[in-house]
């Protein structure tokens, strides 16, 4: 009694985590779709290019940590890994429409993500960040870049 009273209880547990994780997914649609309208189409779908281009990217970042450049050059390293990768995107978004689908799966597929902000109307940016700001930013953070640099620089 108590085994089928275990497996009854275990079905209902999978259910509502099941229902949880979807409806995870679709806040996590509709905060894309919220930084579409404040980044901007462009910049909001271009994060989830990043996303996707995580790994080339982190590479090319390490590689300018390791040679003790900072946040300029680790700006423009990224810039030449998505560059050397936007070749490969589409088809690296399709991929990532079916590896990334499981029934209990945190995040909805980034291709999938990428696709839905595509389809909508385009939003232009109401947030845009200027040198000025940029340099303000940087120089706040001068302290952390430096602590990441040498993080990034000593991990594998």
């Amino acid at each position: 009694m108590q085994a089928v009273l275990a497996r009854l209880l275990l079905a209902a547990h999978l259910v509502l985590v099941a229902v949880a994780l979807r409806d995870s997914q679709r806040a996590e649609y509709l905060a894309d779709e919220l930084a579409a309208r404040v980044a901007g189409t462009d910049a909001a779908t271009g994060m989830l290019d990043a996303l996707l281009a995580q790994e080339s990217i982190a590479l090319a970042v390490r590689r300018e940590s390791r040679a003790g450049h900072g946040p300029d050059r680790w700006r423009s390293a990224v810039a030449d890994a998505r560059a050397a990768a936007a070749d490969r995107l589409p088809l690296v978004r399709q991929l990532s429409v079916r590896d990334e689908v499981t029934l209990f799966a945190e995040h909805p597929p980034t291709g999938l993500r990428q696709r839905l902000l595509a389809s909508r109307p385009r939003h232009e940016p109401l947030v845009v960040l200027t040198e000025e700001r940029l340099t303000r930013i940087d120089a706040e953070l001068a302290a952390e870049y430096d602590k990441v640099r040498r993080a990034v620089s000593w991990s594998g």
